[in-house]
């Protein structure tokens, strides 16, 4: 941390506390509207010279101070200086940040602005993934979701929330399997009705049946395959497929050696990302081992 940059941060702030106070003299002469826009620069300065110092909650306060000033000016900028108070603050605190965002969200919503309510409700759906608080970024990955959809204008963005909200949902241990399966297949469905998007579909409908499995229903699985080659023939000629349909008979003959062995050929030539593995590992684990009996043969 440079302590210069610090100092004089502090000395803006001390600037821009006296510029929104005013004077006895200049109280006279000088409007409210003229005293929060000198403050308003000032405060702006202090940010910016905290930020370079790393000290990071001074800068959101710096930011937080511009906010006073804005609401006096009327500019339209306090969700804009509520968001850069919170990316100060993440840097440090990143409950603090999520209720700056939270501010922010409030407030651009108020001015029909969805866009950016959207996009920082995302921001707070993130925040709480990375610090492995699944059942919190799943709440607030489908409120972003509701908000792009209210928004109307980025439907992708609109199925990446709710992709995110099957994914991270299946994580928890009281997560609604079926609810995962429906999100999946919809997005699935929806997207082979463009032809740009029809190619991605596989990989949703593979993931649906991954889900099935791990909800004990193999037999669900083997009817959601056989709709999904309705939809999509060339589904039957992929691996995922193929890999589906394996792992289907190695769970109905109870046979987890040959469960593994299918992973670990598939993982080979695709490699399972990290939700799958976990996916697959949950089936693995619901499965029993046969059991040798004394004449030889299997239990």
């Amino acid at each position: 941390m440079d302590s210069n940059y610090v100092l004089k941060g502090d000395e803006f702030m001390m600037k821009g506390d006296k510029a929104l106070k005013g004077s006895t003299f200049g109280n006279i002469f000088g409007s409210k509207g003229e005293r929060a826009e000198k403050a308003l620069e000032l405060y702006k300065s202090a940010a910016t010279q905290y930020k370079l110092g790393k000290k990071w909650e001074k800068a959101s306060e710096a930011y937080q101070r511009c906010i006073t000033c804005d609401q006096t000016l009327k500019s339209g900028e306090t969700g804009d200086f509520y968001v850069e108070a919170a990316k100060a603050i993440s840097n440090v605190n990143k409950a603090e940040s999520i209720q700056l965002y939270e501010k922010a969200i409030e407030h651009y919503a108020s001015e029909n602005r969805l866009d950016n309510a959207s996009r920082y409700k995302k921001e707070i759906a993130q925040i709480y993934e990375s610090e492995f608080e699944f059942h919190l970024a799943v709440k607030a990955y489908q409120e972003a979701a509701d908000l792009f959809q209210a928004d109307g204008k980025r439907i992708s963005e609109y199925n990446q929330m709710r992709l995110k909200v099957a994914e991270l949902s299946t994580l928890n241990a009281s997560g609604d399997l079926i609810a995962a399966i429906k999100i999946f297949e919809d997005i699935g469905d929806k997207y082979m009705e463009n032809k740009l998007t029809a190619p991605s579909a596989k990989e949703l409908y593979f993931k649906s049946c991954l889900l099935y499995l791990c909800n004990n229903d193999s037999v669900g699985c083997g009817i959601a395959l056989e709709r999904y080659l309705d939809k999509d023939p060339s589904f039957g000629s992929t691996r995922q497929y193929k890999f589906v349909v394996n792992l289907i008979k190695a769970i109905d003959n109870n046979n987890v050696q040959m469960f593994s062995d299918e992973c670990f050929e598939f993982n080979k030539i695709i490699p399972l990302d990290k939700w799958k593995l976990n996916v697959l590992n949950k089936i693995k684990e619901s499965m029993q081992p046969l059991q040798q009996v004394e004449d030889g043969g299997f239990r």
